[in-house]
């Protein structure tokens, strides 16, 4: 049974070419310092994120929560804070750009669709709100939404809040704590994500007749001499709680992007450390010099484009 709130202040949405599309990854943890619940508040619009001044969450809704969240799902993300372990996820979120030509029924319907795409098989707990975008005249000419989603699962077992985020018993499960996904990790999921994203984008456009199309890729891999379009301002999307605590997962994409560019840095840097090493070994006088065992340093770019994505 989902929570869902509709603050109904919508307006029209406006047209726009298709091109690249904008949907980003991040992990909050404990161990990062993050706040499952002041990201909960921050993108819902509530507590100290509920003034006047911030742009508006103008729907929420919460789904797959345990029987003692279901009524105020901000209770699951303080209740993570509490007791997910010290370096466990508190969750996984998810930022995208909602179309501005489709209608503020469609584009709902999209976004209350990718939060069932990415939570509804193993039914993780979610929370989903949609953001006006209005710039500083009041205009809505971004609308987003933000998706943060627990990969603790829901297998329909009762457990008290604080065993809920305790270690899983596969042979006893009613001992143990709501089992964890496996999903969420690696540049490859990533990109199968963003193309289901394209997809379902795409099919609502050409249910609507419209001739606009997104892709995926972005404006460089597409072979496209564009600067992609910033959506809303870096520090719009949880920089929030104990600190910005924030670990992209979807930094990969771009990386293999420009892996090119990365490798000729790691070159430079190193070819920079090793002239660095011969400025002071020059000049140390003799008696400090090192014995005649060889400098060499190590870039090997492995973690460019790797799997970031720890727990």
């Amino acid at each position: 049974m989902g929570y869902k709130h509709d603050r109904s202040v919508w307006s029209g949405g406006t047209a726009e070419s298709g091109g690249s599309i904008h949907l980003s990854f991040r992990s909050g943890s404990r161990a990062g310092a993050a706040s499952g619940k002041s990201a909960y508040d921050y993108i819902s619009r509530e507590g100290e994120f509920g003034g006047p001044d911030r742009d508006p969450a103008t729907y929420t809704e919460s789904d797959h929560m345990p029987s003692w969240a279901e009524d105020d799902p901000g209770d699951y993300w303080d209740a993570a804070d509490l007791f997910e372990r010290a370096n466990g996820r508190l969750y996984v979120s998810a930022d995208f750009a909602l179309p501005r030509e489709l209608s503020d029924d469609d584009r709902l319907a999209l976004a209350r669709e990718l939060a069932q795409e990415l939570t509804g098989k193993e039914q993780l707990p979610y929370t989903l709100a949609i953001h006006a975008g209005r710039d500083e005249d009041g205009r809505e000419h971004n609308p987003h939404a933000h998706l943060m989603f627990s990969e603790r699962r829901n297998d329909g077992l009762e457990r008290a809040r604080d065993r809920w985020f305790g270690r899983a018993n596969p042979t006893d499960p009613e001992h143990g704590g709501a089992p964890k996904s496996r999903t969420f990790h690696g540049a490859d999921w990533v990109e199968r994500a963003r193309e289901r994203w394209a997809e379902l984008i795409n099919h609502k456009l050409e249910e609507r007749g419209l001739a606009h199309r997104v892709d995926h890729r972005s404006f460089e891999r597409q072979g496209i001499d564009r600067e992609p379009g910033r959506h809303y301002g870096p520090s719009a999307s949880h920089l929030v709680g104990r600190g910005e605590a924030h670990d992209w997962l979807d930094d990969a994409l771009g990386v293999r992007d420009d892996e090119k560019r990365l490798h000729d840095l790691d070159q430079e840097i190193a070819r920079l450390e090793e002239t660095r090493e011969s400025i002071r070994r020059d000049g140390l006088p003799e008696d400090r010099q090192p014995e005649s065992r060889g400098y060499s340093h190590s870039y090997g770019g492995g973690s460019h484009g790797g799997d970031s994505w720890e727990r």
